[in-house]
């Protein structure tokens, strides 16, 4: 080997090559995923851009022109007919984005009766709660969410309790029909 070969293998070569990639893909990805783009969790099968149609709903305070960080995240939780119209509507998880901790979720509810290219709200689930973790199930026309929870005696990093809630389509909103909270010991 020679003088050249060693200096570009060593660890402290290897090291930098590794922190370049790492800053070139930090800075492509802060180029594809600028505030209210798409990301892969918010695409489905449907075409819809939930990130998009969400970002409206979420109403967040608009960043500034640097805030590489304002990056709206949605997840389809899950599909199925809650009014029991025949039509399936879509459940989408999302919390406005902050550049130091992270904010309650809520559950979005879609009209499955709506076009693909307008897909209506219909409901806002959870906002009562402080979710940091949110799983959604569809059964029997109910909505129900399951999660991580702060209460009001928890600072914002440390969720304190399990919330489970139920929801039922009444014909005009979403009601709460039960709600029961346990303590993480």
């Amino acid at each position: 080997m020679n003088s050249r070969t060693e200096h570009l293998s060593s660890p402290t070569a290897r090291r930098l090559r590794a922190g370049a990639g790492i800053i070139a893909i930090a800075t492509s990805l802060a180029a594809i995923l600028a505030p209210g783009t798409a990301t892969a969790d918010s695409m489905t099968a449907d075409g819809v851009d939930w990130t998009a149609v969400v970002a409206r709903a979420l109403d967040c305070p608009k960043p500034g022109p640097n805030d590489t960080w304002y990056v709206v995240h949605a997840r389809v939780a899950a599909v199925g007919d809650l009014t029991r119209d025949g039509r399936r509507e879509t459940v989408v998880v999302s919390s406005c984005p902050s550049p130091t901790s992270s904010n309650p979720l809520i559950a979005f509810v879609y009209d499955g009766a709506s076009k693909r290219s307008a897909p209506r709200l219909i409901g806002e689930l959870g906002r009562n709660r402080y979710f940091k973790s949110q799983k959604v199930t569809i059964q029997n026309g109910l909505v129900r969410l399951r999660g991580k929870v702060v209460s009001d005696r928890a600072p914002n990093c440390c969720p304190d309790l399990v919330v489970r809630q139920t929801y039922k389509w009444n014909g005009t909103k979403f009601a709460m029909t039960s709600e029961k909270a346990s303590r993480i010991s």
